[in-house]
Formats: C-alpha cells, sequence, structure tokens
C-alpha cells in the first residue's frame, strides 16, 4: 500500500502524537509500505536533514507555510496551502490517507483526499476542546467556545471514511456529540524495548543524583498536566523518606512557573529536572528507568504514549481518574487510581508504593504484560486491516 499520513505534530516538536505517527510509519515501512508524512516545516533552525530513528525509506514532506504555537516550543500549526501540497500528494499517489489532527495540516490531508477520491482515515488524539487546552491556545474558554469546537471536530471526522481511537472515552465523547462514522479502539502502539545493563542504568541514576526511590513523570511542561498537582502530592511523600526524588524530563511553555514552584515549595533539593531528551535518545537511555513508578495528575489525556512506554519498562502507575487514564491503568492491578485533583489521594499513592516493594513488584509484572498488548507490531496489523477494508470499500463502489 501507498500511505500518506498528516500531522500537525512531529519532530522535532516532542508528544504523544508525534510519537504515535513517528512509531506507526516505522512499523508499516517495515511491513513493506510506501509511507509519506506530510508535517509543518519546522523553522529553520530546528529543521532536520534526516529523522533520528525514521526508516531512510519514509518520505517526508514540510508543508511551507506554518505558524509557531506562542509559548509551546517547536509546536507550528500548517496554514493549508492545497496546491503546494496537491503537487507533492500526486508524487505520492496514495492508496489511503491518515489524518492525525482536524486542524491546518490534517485538514488539508482530508479535503485534498476526498478531492482526489482517496479513502480517509481518521485519529481523534486531542480534546482541543477541554478548558486547559483552550486556555494553553488563548482561546477563550466559554460554553459557546468548546460547543463550537466539538461541533467542528466531530464534523469534520465525520467526513472521514473510518475513525480510529485511542480510548473508549474518546469513543464516548464522539458519539454523544453526533459521529456517524464507524470507530475502531486502537492503541497508539509502542517500540520495542531495548534494556541497558542495570550497572550503565544505576551510573546514569547516581549521575543526576538519584540514590534513593524516585518517582518520575516524563512529558510536555504545561498547564494541562496538572504539574503543581504532582509538586504538592510528592512533597507529602517527603515526610515519608526525605531523600526520595521526583524526576521531571521534558520542556514546555509551563517550564517558568515550574521552576518557580519547586523552590517555593521546599523542593529544589529533591526535584531533578533533566530538560528536553530527544526521543531516541530517551529510549536508547532508559530514561523512564530512572524513577520506580510513573506519576501523571493529567486530566487531559486520551493515551499517553509516554505513560504506555514507561509500563513497557515495568513502572508501575499512578494518575488520575480521568479521560482515558482508568482504561489504561487498571487499579490494584498494574497501578493506582486518584480522584483528580485529589493532592491527599495521590500523595497516599505514591507513599504506598514507595513504601510497599512486594506491591510494586506485582504491579511491575502486570505493568509488562499491559503494555506488550500495545506492541507496535500488533498495531501494525490493525491498521493494515483497517486501511485494506477502506480501499476494498472504495474499489466495491466503483464496480
Amino acid at each position: 500500500m501507498r500511505i500518506c499520513l498528516f500531522t500537525d505534530s512531529f519532530l522535532p516538536y516532542i508528544s504523544g502524537v508525534s510519537t504515535a505517527v513517528f512509531n506507526q510509519a516505522n512499523e508499516l515501512a517495515a511491513r513493506g509500505h510506501e509511507v509519506s508524512i506530510f508535517h509543518p516545516r519546522a523553522k529553520r533552525c530546528d529543521r532536520l536533514d534526516t529523522v533520528p530513528g525514521l526508516d531512510p525509506s519514509i518520505r517526508t514532506f514540510g508543508l511551507p507555510l506554518s505558524v509557531a504555537v506562542s509559548g509551546v516550543p517547536k509546536l507550528r500549526f500548517s496554514v493549508p496551502l492545497f496546491l503546494h501540497t496537491y503537487r507533492r500528494l500526486k508524487r505520492a499517489d496514495p492508496d489511503v490517507i491518515h489524518v492525525h489532527s482536524e486542524f491546518g495540516c490534517g485538514l488539508e490531508g482530508m479535503l485534498l483526499g476526498r478531492w482526489k477520491g482517496v479513502p480517509v482515515i481518521g485519529t481523534f488524539h486531542t480534546f482541543f476542546a477541554e478548558p486547559e487546552y483552550l486556555k494553553q491556545f488563548r482561546i477563550p474558554n466559554f460554553e459557546i467556545t468548546r460547543k463550537a469546537m466539538w461541533k467542528y471536530s466531530v464534523s469534520f471526522y465525520n467526513r472521514c471514511r473510518h475513525i480510529v481511537s485511542p480510548s473508549k472515552s474518546v469513543r464516548e465523547h464522539l458519539i454523544a456529540r453526533g459521529m456517524r462514522r464507524p470507530v475502531t479502539l486502537m492503541s497508539n502502539g509502542i517500540d520495542r524495548i531495548d534494556f541497558r545493563p542495570r550497572e550503565d542504568l544505576d551510573a546514569y541514576r547516581r549521575s543526576l543524583g538519584i540514590d534513593d526511590f524516585a518517582f518520575i513523570y516524563v512529558g510536555r511542561i504545561s498547564p494541562e498536566k496538572s504539574l503543581d498537582i504532582v509538586l504538592k502530592a510528592f512533597r507529602e511523600t517527603l515526610k515519608s523518606n526525605s531523600r526520595a526524588k521526583l524526576v521531571i524530563v521534558g520542556n514546555g511553555p509551563f517550564d517558568t512557573a515550574l521552576d518557580q514552584q519547586i523552590p517555593e515549595l521546599g523542593l529544589t533539593d529533591n526535584v531533578v529536572r533533566t530538560g528536553r531528551i530527544e526521543r531516541d535518545q530517551l529510549m536508547k537511555d532508559n530514561v523512564p528507568l530512572l524513577g520506580d513508578v510513573f506519576v501523571t495528575a493529567s486530566k487531559t489525556e486520551n493515551q499517553p504514549v509516554s505513560l504506555l512506554e514507561a509500563m513497557a519498562f515495568g513502572l508501575p502507575m499512578i494518575g488520575p481518574r480521568a479521560k482515558g487514564i482508568p482504561e489504561l491503568v487498571q487499579d490494584g492491578v498494574d497501578g493506582i487510581i486518584f480522584e483528580s485533583d485529589n493532592i491527599k489521594e495521590m500523595a497516599e499513592a505514591m507513599t504506598r508504593l514507595m513504601e510497599d516493594e512486594t506491591l510494586r513488584g506485582e504491579l511491575s509484572a502486570a505493568a509488562i504484560r499491559n503494555a506488550n498488548e500495545h506492541r507496535i507490531d500488533k498495531i501494525g496489523k490493525q491498521l493494515e486491516g483497517i486501511y485494506q477494508a477502506a480501499i476494498d470499500l472504495k474499489k466495491s463502489k466503483q464496480r
């Protein structure tokens, strides 16, 4: 198959969406398909001659007119230039188009696909209508705004041939708001894990001053991730173990505010900030294993790839009862779920896992078993089936 992926989130911008597109593109290429990725062209100083780790057979097309998103480093949204993209799409000659966003680049892919008569598959990744995202993108948080955003999103995906949803929560939201197209539940998928020797990892931890128990968060540093809740809960755990550490991996628009909160909460000696780590380096160095337990307080997650990857490394999870997290984390099986924004509950879960090594081991083993169901080879096979069904339907209609 000749497959074109359209996404507004792609490297050098790091996010769950860009990681999902990266992994799926590599897997499809490994299965012998011709894959092209259309994405916003990065700022000149951020452009890469080659994307580290991306299969060399995959063609990437940076769409020329893009605008920076204020306060979100390296994220750009495409402004549709249909003729420019059409010329490159003609070269790719796709059998199927898969869009991973409903704005900019995704809009261009969907409209050009319909114009050319190519089946379009859409994946809904992000709850853009949530107040946290509206605030981040400086859109007024009014009921009329949220309704308009949902109406647009549902209208967009109703124009696709088939919808992929990484979580039941997303599917339910879409159907409740008028989704008429078939929706298939499918994980974002995670790449295969290569473990480093334990002695190398221990040396890595010591080099960062981690000599005791550590919690870890990997992801974007932005307001919707509720890192203030994580910090306040972590402060409570220090009453049980003053040497514990919280490792925060990533960067984003909340960097300055986070750097101010850490000393204000008296956590300067206990929080380790690595900053941005490129995705290929993050996996190669087994960065999630800098921690013993993965923590998040974000209420906007669909299916965070960073959490899936941490589970594959065997980290127990602590996350809120919100959106797609409870579908991914089984309370008491491979992690602990707490009520959203409840600092006391989160702190109790963190303290419990820090102190109970037996429970931590049981949850770790279950996390690995759960992550195994999200292996990218399984997702690649499922994608092939969805694409082939859409292509066959098109052919039958033509007949």
